[in-house]
């Protein structure tokens, strides 16, 4: 009897255990404690470059349509990382790192991140002139606290919107000395009826304009940013400035 439930809990042992390996292997928990997209490996291999793409795959939720789109991305990615690597031993006064746009080409990137060069006539041309001023050979706004942090307009081509924002809240900073977060999202949402199309483009000069007849732009906090068009909700309550003229500084302007 004793010689029976022995042999009874090594059979039970040996399944746990079974079962445990079977676990480990398709358990979903494990899988995001590792931090990575177990099906792009079993495409691209387990080499550490695959590790990283892997990691890369799961950080952003990329989502790939079949095999052939994995490898594809893979390449790209790893031509990326050799461009990184390249350009970061050259001394330059910056450096470059991995993103979400890591598995992108410049062509893509640019067809979908970057619009057209614009044409800002929206706005009417400055008549300031240069002054006597001697200037400095150089000038870093950063180290003011002019520039705002960055901003990521995700997949909505706001970057209009975003433009419009910066400038504001950088002229902002240089009048009240205190820096602040304005709505790009209301734009997206708001701003059509100055020829401006949400997600699908728009002009700065025609957002200052919209900016200047509204009565003002409301905080990030107060309408924050969602990347995707959507009814204007936009509360006179909430501005966090308000634009009385825009000019337009043509490239090369000495205004």
């Amino acid at each position: 009897m004793a010689g029976l439930t022995l042999m009874s809990s090594v059979i039970f042992l040996l399944c746990c255990l079974a079962s445990a390996s079977t676990f480990e292997d398709t358990n979903p928990i494990q899988m995001v404690s590792d931090g990575l997209d177990s099906s792009v490996l079993r495409v691209i291999g387990h080499t550490r470059r695959a590790i990283s793409f892997a990691r890369f795959a799961y950080k952003h939720g990329k989502r790939y349509e079949d095999v052939e789109e994995i490898k594809l991305r893979f390449q790209i990615f790893k031509d990326n990382m050799d461009l990184i690597r390249s350009a970061n031993k050259k001394g330059l006064p910056y450096s470059l790192s991995v993103n979400q746009f890591a598995d992108l080409t410049w062509d893509e990137f640019r067809k979908h991140r970057i619009g057209a060069a614009q044409n800002c006539s929206a706005t009417r041309k400055g008549n300031h002139q240069l002054t006597d001023v001697v200037l400095p050979e150089s000038k870093d706004w950063r180290e003011s606290g002019i520039v705002s942090p960055v901003k990521n307009q995700g997949s909505c081509g706001s970057c209009w919107a975003f433009s419009t924002t910066g400038a504001l809240e950088a002229a902002y900073h240089q009048a009240f000395g205190k820096g602040i977060s304005l709505s790009e999202q209301q734009l997206v949402d708001c701003a059509g009826a100055f020829n401006n199309f949400g997600c699908n483009g728009g002009l700065p000069s025609q957002a200052f304009e919209y900016i200047k007849y509204n009565g003002g732009l409301d905080t990030e906090e107060a309408y924050p940013y969602t990347a995707k068009d959507g009814q204007c909700t936009f509360s006179s309550e909430n501005v966090g400035v308000q634009v009385i003229d825009a000019v337009n500084i043509t490239l090369c302007s000495k205004s």
